[in-house]
């Protein structure tokens, strides 16, 4: 028979479970203070440590907030996207001119860093994003330069989607900072 065992049947009935001494609950010990730490911008004459970097709060240094930040992103990537969705295929079996590759990675490349750059935080997004639309409308202009498809309502399409994504990282750099 153990201490811990529980009731127990026996000759003349049930046995009650033997009553054990119950230690004292131990009492937490007293916890420090919350310090409170300021974000990654104070006020002036607060001070106080940065936010360590493992806490997920960081600066964006384009000076929007994450979620502008990232709907822009999302928006120049779905810009896009749409831009060869609306074009029709070509009509006549056509060789792909080697001369528009560089073009066309150029303008792969461009758009995908601005993005990832934009979604981040980078300074250099909006710069990176001009740049992609730049390329976004050389595309547009090539397609009927190389016989691709004739000009109709979606090259005026895929202009407007490339002048979205060239002009909201023209209004992003006009309102940077220049003396950082």
């Amino acid at each position: 028979m153990y201490v811990d065992d529980p009731a127990r049947p026996t000759l003349i009935g049930w046995a009650a479970p033997p009553a054990h001494a119950t230690p004292p609950a131990p009492t937490p010990a007293p916890q420090p203070a919350a310090v409170e730490s300021p974000g990654p911008w104070s006020p002036p004459g607060r001070s106080g440590p940065p936010p360590a970097p493992w806490t997920g709060v960081r600066a964006r240094s384009d000076g929007l907030t994450p979620f502008v930040g990232r709907l822009i992103a999302g928006s120049f990537a779905v810009a896009w996207i749409l831009c060869p969705l609306v074009e029709p295929l070509p009509a006549d079996d056509l060789p792909y001119p080697m001369w528009q590759l560089p073009i066309d990675l150029a303008t792969v490349g461009s758009i995908v860093v601005a993005v990832v750059v934009l979604w981040r935080g980078g300074r250099l997004g909006a710069l990176l994003g001009a740049a992609a639309g730049v390329f976004m409308l050389l595309e547009t202009a090539m397609c009927p330069i190389a016989g691709h498809t004739t000009v109709g309502w979606w090259t005026w399409a895929q202009t407007g989607l490339s002048l979205v994504v060239l002009g909201v990282s023209a209004a992003l750099l006009a309102r940077q900072d220049t003396t950082a």
